[in-house]
């Protein structure tokens, strides 16, 4: 009833005052021989009114009413002898809020605010439709024992709009004319845009490129902006295109391109404390909030699709400290990490399996050894775990029997590692508490190594580790790994030195094993466009596929700008997005003037990779190949500029794409 009151209480208060006896009986006032001027315009932009006033009135504001008065002193007054003016608006969604969609009309406002001073002893005259600009209206006079004066209600799209003028009954004959010149004036302005409330705009956290052999960058740390730092980062997931997702507890989840720049955060509302986060197969994501024991699932583009879980003994619920870890299956499930007092009352861990839907399929009950601290997927349904206290991998069949343990028990510290990740190919990643990063063969093999532990108590430097927090194996071969210690929290990137003896005897000795999805492919260009070309024969798609013009020679094979001694661009596309480590290009007549190569990837964004002078090539046919660190981000395309303008009038037949799938 707040609103009620509002509107209520606000036109009445000043009647009520006006029915009180005087402190004299005024005496009557004879009306204005000569018409008032209104010489002063008033804008009173807080409640988006403007009208017109004779000289020396005053005017009050509070909150939302207006008050206006010939003087200060009646502007005061308690009781009204002179005339006042009172105007105040509402917002018309707060109105139709309390009193449904009939509060948009101005029959249903005027009703409103003329029933309690008809109660109060006041006659109202019937009523008058009144238009202001696109605001429809209604108008009354109204009369008491001592008091006169007019109601008018005014409705818009956006507001309601209530003025009440009034003065004793001698002092309303005399300046009625006056105060209905004034109201003549009114202007309805466009409300001021309330100003919303600050949202931490999250900025993007400082990136570090420079370090030791494998050390690829950071981000976060303890430098940067507030609004930049992470609080505490956690489980990561990485997308095909080398999109990464990190959950993190104060701001829900960041993603980032490859390459380290944010792109956007998402389910700051929607998340109480993400833990973990999960790459589903068809590209959504499921998070684990810690802070409401559930699991959540968004979009890839971040959008909320769903919640489930809760805390409590149901199958499909968890205990009072989980999820904090959740993994995906290659079939959509969504794997959870549970624990909660046993029929013993000591702790008990299972897995809990759900739906891509949050449908839960079943509990998986775990030996009464293991106490995982994370867990991974791989494509069959077999379930790793990371036994950090045990220092082991442990590798369960689909229904929770033990296949394998892996680990030394004289020396623990080896696996002893609180995050684990699994590749496509179905190598494991651990981030162990020694700092250091491990990659695994199937069959239990460390066959890589990287980073270097973080000095105890000091700042990691780049490259090194101190509390491992999340990991994730990310396309073309590099590897994630969130990292904590007091205000320091970070996102490293690495790629592991591989121990080419360890993984050759772990390929023999499991000959069903993929080699890690780190090598190469060479892929020939699949469509071309250029600047210009010499027609009809030699068009762009002279570069399509292999080379097939032998030795040095003109070939309509092969494409050519359409006239010599000019400066040309060829753009060449490939079938399979790379993080690219190379480039080949075959020239088959004058060779030597390429002076510009670009690779262009997924977001169109292009790389210089190879700047020179043109000048002849010592050898033709010629073969310019261009070998780069391997990029971040995945490459499509590759654009060549040709320099020709001393005369020459080169050719190119053909153009190959290195890199990591």
């Amino acid at each position: 009833m707040r609103l009620r009151l509002l509107v209520t209480l606000l036109l009445i208060h000043s009647l009520v005052a006006c029915a009180a006896p005087p402190v004299s009986t005024p005496e009557p006032v004879p009306p204005s021989p000569t018409v008032v001027a209104l010489v002063e315009e008033m804008t009173f932009a807080e409640v988006g009114v403007r009208l017109r006033l004779p000289s020396g009135w005053q005017s009050r504001i509070e909150g939302s009413t207006i008050r206006l008065a010939p003087d200060a002193a009646t502007l005061a007054a308690s009781a009204i002898a002179a005339p006042m003016i009172l105007l105040d608006t509402t917002p018309l969604p707060a109105l139709t809020a309390q009193y449904g969609a009939a509060a948009a009309n101005p029959e249903t406002v005027f009703e409103l605010a003329s029933s309690t001073i008809q109660s109060a002893g006041y006659t109202i005259a019937p009523t008058q439709a009144v238009q202001i600009g696109a605001a429809q209206g209604l108008a009354a006079d109204l009369s008491g024992p001592s008091s006169a004066g007019r109601l008018l209600v005014l409705v818009d799209d956006t507001r309601v709009v209530r003025v009440l003028a009034q003065a004793a009954t001698a002092h309303w004959e005399a300046e009625r004319t006056t105060v209905e010149r004034i109201l003549a004036t009114l202007e309805l302005l466009p409300l001021p845009t309330p100003t919303p409330t600050p949202v931490e705009v999250v900025a993007q956290p400082q990136i570090v490129r420079s370090g030791p052999p494998g050390f690829v960058l950071r981000i976060g740390g303890r430098s940067g902006l507030p609004n930049s730092r992470f609080i505490a980062a956690r489980g990561l997931a990485a997308a095909p295109d080398g999109t990464l997702y990190l959950a993190e507890s104060g701001r829900g989840i960041w993603v980032f391109a490859p390459d380290g720049a944010l792109r956007t955060t998402f389910g700051a509302d929607e998340l109480l404390d993400a833990y973990d986060v999960a790459l589903g197969p068809d590209g959504d994501l499921y998070v684990a909030d810690y802070g409401r024991n559930a699991i959540v699932r968004f979009s890839a583009t971040g959008a909320f699709l769903g919640r489930w879980g809760g805390h409590g003994d149901a199958p499909d619920q968890f205990g009072l400290s989980a999820p904090q870890r959740i993994a995906t299956g290659a079939d959509g499930s969504v794997y959870a990490l549970d624990a909660r007092p046993g029929p013993d009352g000591l702790a008990a861990s299972s897995i809990v399996r759900f739906s891509a839907e949050g449908r839960f399929i079943e509990r998986i009950a775990l030996p009464p050894d293991l106490a995982p601290s994370d867990l991974v997927v791989d494509r069959n349904g077999t379930i790793y775990l990371a036994e950090s206290f045990a220092g082991a991998i442990v590798k369960l069949a689909p229904d929770g029997s033990v296949l394998a343990r892996w680990g030394d028990p004289a020396n623990p510290a080896q696996l002893a590692g609180p995050v684990l990740d699994i590749d496509r190919a179905g190598y494991l990643y651990l981030a162990t508490y020694a700092g250091t990063i491990l990659r695994l063969a199937p069959d239990g093999t460390i066959v890589a190594r990287g980073g270097a532990p973080a000095t105890p108590g000091s700042i990691p430097n780049p490259g090194e580790i101190s509390l491992p927090n999340g990991i994730v194996a990310a396309p073309g071969g590099v590897v994630w790994v969130s990292d904590n210690s007091g205000e320091y929290s970070a996102v490293s990137a690495f790629r592991l030195q591989t121990d080419a003896a360890a993984l050759a005897t772990a390929l023999a000795l499991t000959p069903v094993a993929e080699a890690p999805p780190s090598e190469t492919m060479q892929q020939w260009a699949v469509a071309a466009t250029a600047s210009s070309f010499y027609a009809p024969d030699y068009d762009p798609a002279g570069v399509v596929g292999p080379p097939d013009v032998p030795e040095c020679q003109d070939s309509p094979n092969a494409w050519a700008p359409a006239t010599p001694g000019s400066r040309e661009t060829l753009t060449v596309n490939f079938a399979n997005p790379v993080f690219a480590t190379g480039l080949i290009i075959h020239q088959n007549h004058q060779p030597g003037y390429i002076a510009l190569v670009e690779l262009i990837d997924e977001q169109g964004t292009a790389r210089v990779v190879y700047r020179a002078e043109p000048a002849p090539a010592p050898a033709c046919p010629f073969v310019l190949t261009i070998a780069v660190e391997q990029t971040l981000t995945r490459i499509v395309s590759a654009r060549i500029t040709l320099d020709q303008r001393d005369g020459s009038w080169s050719e190119i037949d053909a153009v190959a794409l290195i890199g990591v799938p």
